[in-house]
């Protein structure tokens, strides 16, 4: 009996704990996710980069990976094609329960190109850029006030 109440009790502090950390919902999701496709990514692109639209800057380094922005940037990812090629920017918060800010399709030309993607709320951020329903590269960045 006593090892019953045990149970019950470690059980609701370890609710209380872990409710107290923060949410335990998973981030919305793009449909893709995971390691990116590099044999994919090299048959349309030979580079891509985020950056603030306004300077062409890639950001201040991160120390968790990716480059840093501010949230009055408006950024925009621009990216060198091999040839045209519709892609998919799909932007994800990296925290539980993270929304998807941004989510559009563009088709682009052969040779340079650029999705604008507006300015963000302070936070950590993924991009899954995606091809034919494949995703091809993860650009990680971070907005700060």
């Amino acid at each position: 009996m006593v090892r019953k109440r045990w149970h019950i009790g470690i059980s609701i502090i370890l609710v209380l704990a872990l409710t107290a950390c923060g949410s335990f919902t998973p981030p919305e999701s793009c449909g893709a996710g995971g390691t990116a496709d590099e044999p994919k990514f090299t048959q349309h692109f030979t580079w891509m980069e985020i950056v603030n639209q306004a300077t062409g800057s890639p950001g201040e380094p991160d120390p968790e990976g990716g480059p840093r922005f501010t949230s009055s940037d408006q950024l925009a990812i621009i990216t060198d094609n091999i040839n045209e090629v519709s892609l998919r920017a799909c932007i994800v918060e990296r925290k539980g329960g993270g929304k998807i800010p941004f989510d559009k399709t563009q088709d682009l030309p052969s040779g340079s190109g650029s999705i604008s993607l507006g300015s963000f709320e302070p936070g950590s951020y993924v991009v899954r850029v995606i091809v034919e329903g494949i995703l091809v590269r993860n650009l990680p960045f971070s907005v700060t006030q």
